[in-house]
């Protein structure tokens, strides 16, 4: 099965639009369920994803090979794997760093480790195809929702808060100062609005998500328990 889906994939990656290339492809196989969570910094999303698939593996699935995981920056590792690359010179795209044609010259001249975006957005589109194949996994941030949006088993989440609120739970968690927390916390929410954005090949908005909860406003169980009551609507879990 994987070996056919990847011949698959390199034959029709050659397509210029990649995101109706990801809207075809995961309509034509049958993928799922995947659970996708997105963040503002300062909200905690792993916890929470650590606290689902207990929950829901404890609750729902009894069998070891349907039991449920949970993936971030694996991702990461698993695609710059996948490239022969150190994790570092894959980071770049998950940071949504533009690069303009002299930096792909200038890398490709001073790098044996040089790959084209393309290269390194085919192998993250791969990884995150055949988890979603394999289905009950969710996903955190990483532009999870921009390449399983039209995945129908599935459920798309996004934390987050008041502006205030995220910068001191960073500078608490850090122990920075509060302009150094709402630097960083600024340019994170700007780094994953621009990767949503470029892997979805549009610009998108809160409408490619399900639900979203205030992480001010509601306690992490409350969240969870939110989510797993969704998962059993839309038929994604069952006992």
């Amino acid at each position: 099965m994987d070996d056919i889906f990847l011949k698959y994939m390199d034959n029709r990656f050659k397509e210029k639009d990649h995101h109706l290339f990801i809207k075809k492809i995961t309509e034509s196989i049958n993928h799922g369920p995947v659970i996708t969570i997105s963040r503002e910094a300062g909200c905690s999303a792993n916890k929470i994803a650590e606290m689902l698939v207990s929950s829901i593996n404890e609750n729902y699935y009894f069998n070891s090979d349907d039991k449920w995981n949970w993936i971030n920056r694996a991702i990461i590792a698993e695609s710059a794997k996948e490239l022969n690359l150190p994790p570092h010179k894959i980071k770049y795209i998950f940071d949504s760093e533009k690069k303009g044609i002299i930096d792909d010259v200038i890398s490709a001249l001073a790098s044996r480790y040089y790959k084209s975006d393309m290269q390194i957005k085919k192998a993250i589109f791969k990884l995150i195809e055949l988890y979603a194949i394999k289905g009950n996994i969710i996903i955190v941030g990483r532009g999870g929702v921009s390449l399983t949006n039209h995945i129908k088993k599935s459920l798309h989440i996004k934390l987050q808060a008041p502006l205030n609120w995220r910068i001191n739970k960073i500078s608490e968690k850090h122990k920075i100062s509060f302009d150094i927390a709402k630097k960083y916390v600024t340019e994170m929410d700007k780094k994953r609005i621009q990767l949503i954005n470029n892997f979805m090949g549009r610009k998108a908005d809160n409408s490619i998500f399900d639900i979203i909860f205030n992480c001010k406003t509601m306690k992490q169980i409350e969240i969870v328990e939110t989510i797993i009551k969704l998962a059993e609507i839309k038929k994604l879990i069952s006992k």
